[in-house]
């Protein structure tokens, strides 16, 4: 059973600094928090409940604590000791187990069989209804399976393997009707914070520090790195399902919807899988570690943008106009342009996607094995070499 938390008074009066972020709040806090600020912090379970959380920095008395916030009211639920937070709450992470998905799709593995990269299906397809065969269009996600941190964070060896799978899922992509490929992802700087605790918890760590909070990409809707590869039709094409939504037709424009080149706030970054990481840890640093990278095909130029800016409202506008769907301003990112995707709160909808991934998987299958491939050991190329995408 789970533990009574100390509960401080609520509503507490606001005291924040001019940038907004959680690590710039001080106490007495404000309550209840906004939907960006909530999506700024992490989200933390103990056995069936789960809460926003975040630790309180040093330089008071209380520092190192643990503040919870209530995920649908925004209002503070309670506090957590430090050491003791970590002993009791988890991080969430829905890709604990990507084999484990009924939309799993392979792994990459080292040549000495450890398992680096999973590749699964977004159980939420973007198209369902595309063009005049009305096909349904599959959207893969590439998932580090050591490490929840960004690809900031991955190692050689894991960059290569994601070359291997962004290249196999290209490819995969252009055997059906000549789809291309664009890699986007939204990453979030390592959650130093739970670490500290819990280092302190196994005194590896001495309590309390002056470190600076540590924020959650507030794009970031699944707490574990993993790099999307969106479809693009070859042509224009009329997105069925949006026409019906929109009583009119609705044309997807593709992959010219497209270009290789974004705003003034991103930045290109080059390197092989030796110096990658380290090159966007570096063009991140000034966001606090936390971006959003987009890449043209296999071999296009990466860039990487703050989450909330120009370069990123940008690509979720392409997005939108590559597959005849709309981007608008999102109230929980504090009026950043985001891409409104269809729900699958509609039972039809929600059966015709689990039908979608099951000739997706089935395609994906049939795709590795004409090529000679186990789509569980889908050996990495770990020669060197620059990564495509991240």
């Amino acid at each position: 059973m789970p533990r009574p938390l100390s509960r401080p008074a609520c509503p507490l009066s606001a005291g924040r600094a001019e940038h907004g972020s959680v690590a710039d709040y001080r106490e007495p806090w404000r309550c209840p928090f906004t939907q960006l600020e909530m999506r700024e912090m992490w989200t933390y379970g103990e056995g069936a409940r789960t809460a926003k959380g975040y630790r309180r920095p040093g330089g008071t008395a209380v520092a190192g604590s643990w503040v919870l916030v209530d995920e649908g009211t925004g209002n503070v639920e309670g506090v957590v000791a430090a050491e003791e937070f970590s002993r009791r709450f988890r991080p969430v992470d829905v890709f604990a187990d990507v084999p484990g998905l009924p939309t799993y799709l392979g792994t990459v593995t080292a040549p000495d069989g450890t398992a680096l990269v999973d590749l699964v299906l977004d159980r939420n397809p973007f198209m369902l209804a595309n063009g005049p065969r009305r096909a349904a269009r599959p959207h893969a996600l590439m998932v580090p399976r050591r490490h929840r941190d960004g690809w900031s964070s991955a190692t050689a060896c894991e960059l290569a393997a994601c070359r291997t799978a962004m290249t196999l899922v290209a490819a995969w992509y252009r055997s059906l009707d000549g789809g291309h490929v664009v890699f986007c992802a939204n990453d979030s700087a390592p959650n130093l914070d739970y670490l500290r605790d819990a280092q302190a918890a196994s005194g590896i760590l001495a309590a309390g520090g002056r470190e600076p909070a540590s924020t959650r990409n507030p794009r970031q809707d699944v707490q574990h790195a993993h790099l999307h590869a969106f479809y693009a039709e070859h042509d224009r094409t009329v997105n069925h399902e949006s026409s019906a939504l929109a009583g009119h037709r609705v044309l997807a424009e593709g992959h010219r919807a497209f270009s290789a080149a974004l705003g003034s706030d991103a930045v290109r970054v080059k390197g092989d899988s030796a110096s990658l990481a380290a090159v966007m840890r570096a063009a991140a640093q000034p966001w606090g570690g936390n971006y959003c990278s987009y890449r043209l095909g296999v071999d296009g130029p990466l860039w990487v943008m703050p989450a909330l800016g120009p370069s990123q409202d940008e690509v979720n506008q392409r997005l939108a106009r590559a597959d005849g769907l709309q981007a608008e301003p999102d109230p929980k990112l504090g009026g950043a342009i985001n891409l409104v995707r269809p729900s699958l709160a509609d039972t039809g909808r929600l059966h015709a996607a689990q039908r979608a991934a099951a000739d997706h998987r089935a395609s994906f299958e049939t795709f590795v094995t004409q090529h000679g491939l186990n789509a569980q050991s889908l050996t990495a190329d770990l020669a060197p070499g620059a990564p495509s995408a991240l």
